[in-house]
């Protein structure tokens, strides 16, 4: 079937109208000559008909009208005796063999529908498993970055010859396996919706700070005036880990990583910043993009993913994120994301001020 536009069926149809119109007059026209007319009539009827779907109704209308017109030709020559009775079958027989032909294509267009539709559905469902994959193997990579910190922490400062072989042997096969990570994590299973719950932001970019400063020695410093919020706490340590270990890749020792909180409005503001060594002005229009990483990462260039990350969660949440950076001058990446404050209740359990679904609900799961 050819994929034709609504105006490209308009002139079609028109073009027909006018063909078919000249043919049928020719009918009556012509006595004894009308066998040519009437055919290109029926074959132009059967050719477009062919070429895209016609709604029920003028299909209906266009089959009963060329019937008529055309029979009607036949009928009238024959009464005045210019043709013989036995062409007037002629009108059984091309009606017949269109409605055949109208009953063969509108099989082929609900097959190639319900084709179009398979092929959509296995489509978004490759989609959902590679993002599944791509994020989920990136958040593996994540913890086994920070276990093998810890690893090391306990290879370098361990005084036992035993413990500081057992620990790098530890740390060797944590690098192999944040190596392998993406590759074994073909399995996707369907994801349910998360369920939110109140978050203390103060105390999480605590704990997480506290997390990543032993994995990297860095100027870490936090502060935050946010309090709990109604939210999804994994959602909110993802985006977090993503740009505190983008900034840890490109800090050195001594470079200060700060993350401040703060509500603005009905927003929470998060702010990563770090004296790094920066983002060129050419990149910073992709720098969230799937697998890109700066022109100037180097051996310091991840998986491209951490970023592209940071967006899609923001993003589904209905929120917003941006980077100011300049090279040399390190960067800034702010999010802002939708919230709803966390009111007491007379019981003293934490319920949300609104029965409405949570805006921070509605974000890419990319922990299983």
């Amino acid at each position: 079937m050819l994929d034709i536009g609504s105006r490209h069926k308009a002139v079609l149809g028109a073009a027909w109208v006018v063909f078919a119109g000249v043919n049928c007059y020719l009918t009556f026209a012509l006595p004894g000559k009308e066998t040519i007319p009437f055919h290109l009539v029926w074959a132009s009827f059967a050719l477009v008909y062919g070429l895209c779907p016609w709604p029920r109704r003028a299909t209906l209308v266009a089959f009963v009208v060329v019937t008529t017109v055309t029979g009607a030709a036949l009928v009238g020559h024959a009464i005045a005796g210019t043709i013989e009775w036995e062409e007037c079958t002629e009108i059984f027989l091309m009606a017949g063999i269109m409605m055949l032909l109208i009953w063969h294509v509108n099989r082929q267009w609900n097959s190639q529908a319900r084709l179009q539709a398979l092929q959509q559905a296995d489509r978004h469902r490759s989609q959902q498993r590679e993002n599944a994959a791509r994020f989920g193997s990136h958040e593996v990579r994540t913890r086994l970055t920070i276990a093998r910190g810890y690893a090391q922490l306990i290879a370098d400062q361990s005084a036992e010859p035993t413990v500081r072989e057992d620990a790098e042997l530890v740390v060797a096969e944590l690098i192999k396996a944040s190596a392998l990570a993406t590759n074994l994590l073909t399995l996707v299973r369907v994801v349910e919706p998360p369920t939110t719950e109140p978050v203390d932001v103060d105390r999480m970019l605590a704990a997480i700070l506290h997390r990543w400063s032993v994995t990297a020695d860095r100027s870490w410093s936090s502060r935050s005036e946010v309090g709990t919020v109604h939210g999804d706490n994994e959602r909110l340590e993802a985006i977090l880990d993503c740009l505190l270990e983008n900034a840890v890749r490109f800090t050195g020792p001594g470079d200060t990583i700060a993350v401040t909180a703060g509500a603005q409005g009905d927003e929470l503001v998060l702010i990563v910043r770090d004296t790094g060594a920066g983002i060129p002005a050419a990149d910073l229009d992709t720098v969230f993009d799937v697998f890109r990483t700066g022109s100037t990462a180097g051996e310091r260039a991840g998986s491209g993913l951490g970023l592209a990350i940071v967006k899609a969660v923001t993003e589904a949440r209905g929120g917003t994120v941006s980077v100011a950076s300049s090279l040399g001058h390190g960067a800034a990446f702010t999010l802002r994301l939708p919230l709803l404050p966390v009111l007491p209740t007379p019981l003293g359990k934490p319920v949300s001020n609104s029965a409405e679904r949570d805006p921070l609900d509605e974000s890419v799961q990319v922990r299983n």
